[in-house]
């Protein structure tokens, strides 16, 4: 009898495993060197958390996930031809991006600020003590990552402000902008600035101005999926309940942020 019950219990595990869902993971983080090894051989502390995250949604949800690196601007298209079933970009909800994409719920809160060296902030510093807002900024060179809320918000202030636009097609290609002096400040997430400021690489570059959430430069952040995949939707989004009411979640951000995403 005793025999025969392991004899299930094998033949269920192995069912289980055999129905586990097969999917692939695109992790990344907004241009941020997502397919390149930061100093010593690891990721950024967003790629990383990202990356985590995926892993423990996976767990829970039963699947078997590959994770790959892609930029920020893959992994929508790759959910949208079916390449990719969850995408960790960073992503904040819009109109334009649900008609190819479904979005699960909110996984952080995001908000954008701009970086830029020591010089260049004393030249752009107004009285002492008062904080320049983007909206205010005048006859300065900015760099917009294409295809990011930030960079949508700079097209549209540019010609207002007297602005003048530099595209970079990476995160890593707009800070050495800075470094070199071809611009004056980078539009860039808060947690994204925070990442690379923390790093050797920020050397030299800092915080300008106060975070900025209007515009649909800030809001909530969620998981990309396809849009004809409910079941996969419902699914993440219990694991993400679930990592939230048992402290998971709450011990994958403190593993890489010494501060809250709420």
């Amino acid at each position: 009898m005793r025999i025969s019950i392991i004899f299930l219990l094998l033949f269920l595990s192995f069912s289980h495993l055999a129905q586990a869902r097969e999917l692939q993971v695109a992790v990344g983080s907004h241009h941020e060197w997502a397919t390149q090894p930061a100093v010593g051989g690891k990721r950024s502390a967003l790629a990383a958390f990202n990356e985590d995250l995926a892993r423990e949604i996976c767990r829970r949800i039963s699947a078997r996930c590959t994770v790959v690196f892609m930029t920020f601007g893959e992994i929508l298209p790759g959910i949208e031809a079916n390449k990719v079933a969850l995408g960790f970009g960073n992503f904040l909800r819009t109109p334009a991006r649900e008609k190819g994409v479904a979005f699960s719920d909110s996984i952080w809160r995001s908000s954008s600020r701009l970086v830029t060296t020591r010089a260049a902030a004393q030249r752009f510093a107004t009285e002492k003590g008062t904080e320049t807002r983007l909206d205010s900024l005048r006859q300065a060179r900015v760099v917009g990552v294409p295809e990011t809320q930030q960079y949508a918000y700079l097209q549209r202030l540019s010609s207002a402000n007297g602005l003048t636009l530099i595209d970079a097609k990476t995160y890593r290609d707009a800070f050495s902008l800075l470094r070199e002096g071809q611009a004056d400040f980078f539009l860039l997430p808060t947690l994204s600035g925070y990442v690379q400021l923390a790093q050797e690489e920020g050397a030299g570059l800092e915080f300008f101005g106060p975070p900025e959430v209007a515009h649909g430069l800030g809001g909530t952040v969620h998981i990309a999926l396809p849009k004809t995949d409910e079941a996969l939707r419902d699914a993440v989004n219990q694991a993400i309940a679930e990592a939230r009411a048992d402290g998971t979640y709450h011990r994958i951000v403190r593993r890489h942020f010494p501060f809250s995403l709420e």
